[in-house]
């Protein structure tokens, strides 16, 4: 156990730890990829998009207990109270195994009908219906190895271990990517992709239980440890709205491609899952630091009040705001520009669509923080119609309007479920029953910083159609466009408490690393061991410092000298 270690460390090194494995992996991703569309095509491209989004939606048989079950164990970790701890991950072993069966059967009953969720006649395209059959068994298969072993992900990301998950899920990626492009290049064979796309799942996940098992060792001694019924009613009982959100974020997030390409085209949901390739390789960053400060936040409201939960949900929400009006502005001036150089011209959207898309993913950074809380605190039965609702109207709007406007009204359905439904009732929820405050206030700041959002990109857009195309431009388009839009979020923000404490905190930082550098130059100039000594003192010194920086984050133990005091803006 670490129960020495401050939340804010652990959510420090968590988020510095992700970042770096992460770039990498992200880097080879977008190669394969490439490699992939050039070689095999858009048809491919399209069944690749088809069958994740497919796997996603049978993957609600998860009915949502990794999030209760990670819930359930702030608690007993905190404490050290292994056997607790011992018995919970012994019930969610159970339950896993017991899903992957589901998942299996629920996966084998849908391989007679897939022709019917691709719009083109299958006799058409460059495949037949039994390859389709077998490209679904195995991803079909990969998603059921998933469940065997992954449920030790839980207990690490619970105690605030994040780190050692990114880092195992980026080293398994860069080698399956690295893997596939050598065999695409080789064979121009699907199947040689989905082999090591398996074989990449098993290795993953029996990496991470292997750690987790030296981790925990006590989860070994209590394996027969059994959870009372109690327990498992309680668990039961936030499984349930936590499927009920499940549902909602299925809908919303990964049946768009079943949409598009049975109601559209196959194509179209290639190009399409190209573009959200981009937006998750984007979000994956921003997920660290949220999955970084989850675990943290669950701490928190354990152990302080509302006032000091507000503060920090400002703080955290400050960062949302920034992702997502940089996003969007981005997304809006670069999407095209960039996917023509990545995978061809063939492959570009109308800007219409790029809207869209730009929109939804806005929207989505808009509810991190909100949702980052309302699970932290537990709150899954709080609003458990919320995701019905959402689901119901979101895949309505996609249908009706994918007739009249194609793959735009498909994605613009969606997006508008989650901004007149899903934003209205989580923000009531958390702010009526969680923190308490003025959830008039919340709403009126996401629609200020929507509006500006808008506006800002469409300066940024309209300035870029004097760039002209190009790889040399277009990294003179992505600087202007980066620094255009992190500067019109600053310049608007600068003035409020928020911007003041991030900026305090980066300064202090930069101070004490700084300090440290030049500490760690100073020692290598001595040649006498009492002086290395000396600078070893001065070196710890300044490592010192930089902890005492990091103790300033959002998520942060408060001291016993400062309190609430210490809280930028109070």
């Amino acid at each position: 156990m670490t129960a020495n270690v401050s939340r804010t460390k652990k959510s420090l090194r968590n988020t510095v730890f992700g970042m770096g494995g992460l770039f990498c992996s992200l880097v080879v991703s977008f190669a394969t990829k490439s490699v992939f569309v050039r070689l095999l095509g858009a048809e491919y491209n399209g069944v690749n998009g088809l069958f994740s989004n497919i796997l996603q939606v049978l993957n609600l048989a998860e009915l949502g207990f990794a999030t209760s079950i990670a819930y359930a164990l702030y608690k007993p970790l905190k404490n050290d109270d292994e056997r607790a701890t011992a018995a919970l991950m012994n019930y969610f072993a159970r339950i896993y195994r017991i899903i992957a069966i589901i998942v299996a059967a629920a996966g084998c009953c849908c391989i007679p009908f897939l022709q019917y969720l691709i719009a083109e006649d299958i006799s058409e395209l460059s495949f037949s219906i039994n390859e389709l059959r077998g490209y679904f068994a195995m991803y079909l298969a990969s998603t059921v190895c998933s469940y065997l072993l992954a449920y030790k992900r839980t207990i690490i990301t619970a105690d605030q271990n994040n780190y050692l998950v990114t880092n195992v899920d980026n080293i398994c990626n860069i080698m399956l990517n690295v893997t596939q492009i050598v065999l695409l290049l080789i064979y121009k064979n699907y199947y040689a992709y989905l082999t090591i796309m398996i074989a990449k799942t098993i290795i993953n996940n029996l990496i991470l239980h292997l750690i987790a098992s030296k981790k925990y060792p006590y989860l070994r001694t209590y394996r027969k440890e059994r959870l009372p019924k109690t327990a498992k009613s309680a668990i039961f009982k936030n499984v349930q709205a936590a499927f009920l959100h499940r549902i909602g974020g299925v809908i919303a997030y990964n049946t768009t491609s079943i949409v598009i390409s049975a109601f559209v085209s196959l194509i179209d949901a290639g190009k399409y899952s190209n573009y959200i390739m981009i937006i998750t390789g984007v979000s994956n960053f921003v997920n660290i630091l949220f999955n970084s400060v989850t675990a943290s936040i669950g701490n928190l409201c354990v152990d302080e009040s509302e006032d000091r939960q507000y503060s920090v949900f400002k703080k955290i929400q400050y960062v949302a705001l920034f992702a997502a009006v940089f996003s969007y502005i981005c997304y809006i001036c670069l999407f095209n520009p960039f996917v023509e150089i990545w995978v061809g011209s063939d492959m570009v959207m109308s800007m219409w669509v790029v809207f869209a898309i730009s929109l939804n993913a806005m929207v989505g950074y808009f509810r991190r923080a909100v949702t980052a809380f309302k699970d932290a605190k537990g709150m899954f039965r709080n609003d458990w119609y919320k995701p019905l609702l959402e689901a119901g109207v979101g895949i309505g709007l996609a249908i009706g309007l994918s007739y009249v406007w194609g793959t735009f009204g498909v994605v613009l359905g969606y997006t508008l479920s989650t901004i007149f439904i899903a934003i209205p009732i989580e923000n009531v929820v958390l702010f009526k029953q969680g923190i308490h405050k003025s959830v008039i206030r919340q709403i009126l700041t996401l629609v200020v910083a929507a509006l500006f959002a808008f506006a800002v990109g469409a300066l940024g857009y309209y300035i870029n159609t004097f760039i002209p195309s190009g790889i040399g431009w277009f990294i003179l388009r992505f600087i202007f466009v980066v620094v255009f839009a992190a500067g019109a979020f600053i310049f608007a923000t600068c003035w409020t408490p928020e911007f003041k404490y991030y900026k305090a905190l980066a300064d202090r930082i930069f101070k004490a690393m700084l300090a440290k550098i030049k500490n760690l130059l100073h020692r290598g100039k001595k040649a006498v061991p009492a002086e290395g000594q000396e600078s070893r003192d001065v070196v710890e010194g300044g490592a010192e410092s930089v902890d005492d920086s990091a103790e300033s984050l959002p998520c942060a133990e408060e001291r016993e000298s400062g309190g609430d005091k210490s809280e930028e803006g109070k």
